[in-house]
């Protein structure tokens, strides 16, 4: 698949708290990730710090003059702010720019559209994408039939397009919302089956090997692949840890936290979130080679906080030890309590780790072993 060409943008007031240059420079790599992922080729970054945010453009016209004048030569048809824009604000950059304006949230969702396998998971994807571009629709000129995934009819004779589109997607948004909270009815009905295991969900930032350490753990081999939001939908296996264990206990592979997940997300992927809220105990992954390792942790539990889980027993689990030195080594031990390393690429201290699931669930459930 051909990748589209695109600029990347991040624009800061001076208001913000956010806008030193190591901050910035990590808010460009995550969206460039995005990008990567979402197959748009990221040909220049651009980052401005404004002393006040331009109500039409966003970025301002002078600027905007300047990207149309290289987009042209660079041939480039996407600009695409880290910044969320309002609808009259993409009409204002297309319009004087001649390049299609897009958000990080609309990259997000354009990768879970992409990466969305099930029937579940795509009505999740199109029910935030529809949440998202609802109150949108107002100050956008493209109708919703021309956005991509969307369901598009003709509106009704003398019935004006906004109109049209709103109506259209206020009954999209009920039959989704509807037909997913069945899906959650039957969801509930086997997670009560259930009530008689110990439940573990792992969490984490995307990409930190969730997937890869599921597989290890259940002998399984579910998709993985070094993309961001490469696992959507949850899923569920037995895990084995002792001939002679107690208890029987499971565990679920669940969506990769970033940075800003839109609301819309978290709200729609509620039925899938819920193996990490009714869980027993939260194996929280951490790439311990990432270079923003204290804020991605932090990203993890704020989004842990936001869907009611926080106060659920958590494991640290610190993933790729054998991409780091003693000394990113040493300073993980100490600025974290009771750190777990291990490498789910290359099978190290794995063993450790079930032996450490198995204290803490015997624990938690005052079982003597």
């Amino acid at each position: 698949m051909k990748c589209k060409r695109a600029y990347i943008i991040f624009i800061a007031d001076n208001k913000q708290n956010r806008i030193n240059k190591f901050n910035i420079e990590n808010i460009l790599n995550e969206l460039s990730m995005l990008c990567d992922t979402a197959n748009y080729k990221v040909i220049e970054r651009y980052s401005f710090i404004q002393q006040k945010i331009d109500s039409r453009t966003y970025i301002g016209k002078g600027k905007l003059e300047s990207i149309k004048e290289k987009a042209i030569i660079d041939k480039v048809k996407y600009i695409i702010f880290d910044n969320e824009l309002s609808g009259s604000q993409v009409n204002s950059i297309e319009e004087n720019s001649d390049i299609k304006a897009l958000t990080r949230t609309e990259i997000i969702l354009e990768i879970f559209a992409m990466r969305a396998k099930t029937l579940t998971a795509k009505m999740q994807v199109e029910l935030a994408f529809l949440e998202f571009e609802y109150p949108r629709l107002k100050g956008k000129r493209t109708n919703l039939s021309q956005v991509k995934g969307i369901i598009g009819l003709r509106g009704g004779a003398g019935e004006k397009q906004l109109e049209y589109d709103r109506r259209r997607a206020r009954e999209r948004i009920h039959k989704l919302k509807t037909q997913l909270n069945k899906v959650e009815r039957v969801s509930k009905v086997g997670r009560k089956s259930r009530e008689n295991t110990f439940r573990i969900a792992i969490v984490g930032y995307t990409n930190a090997g969730k997937s890869s350490l599921f597989n290890l753990l259940c002998k399984e081999n579910i998709y993985v692949e070094d993309k961001l939001f490469a696992t959507l939908d949850t899923h569920t296996r037995k895990l084995y840890l002792s001939n002679d264990a107690p208890v029987q206990v499971i565990i679920s592979d669940t969506v990769g936290f970033i940075d800003r997940l839109p609301h819309t997300l978290i709200a729609s992927f509620k039925s899938t979130l819920s193996e990490v809220v009714e869980a027993d105990l939260l194996i929280h992954l951490i790439d311990s080679s990432d270079k923003n390792i204290e804020e991605k942790i932090i990203k993890v539990e704020n989004t842990i906080k936001e869907i009611g889980a926080s106060e659920i027993k958590s494991l640290s689990v610190f993933n790729k030890i054998d991409c780091i030195d003693e000394i990113q080594k040493d300073k993980i031990k100490i600025l974290y309590n009771n750190p777990i390393f291990i490498s789910a690429k290359n099978n190290i201290n794995i063993e450790n780790l079930r032996k450490i699931i198995l204290n803490t669930i015997l624990e938690l459930n005052k079982v003597e072993y």
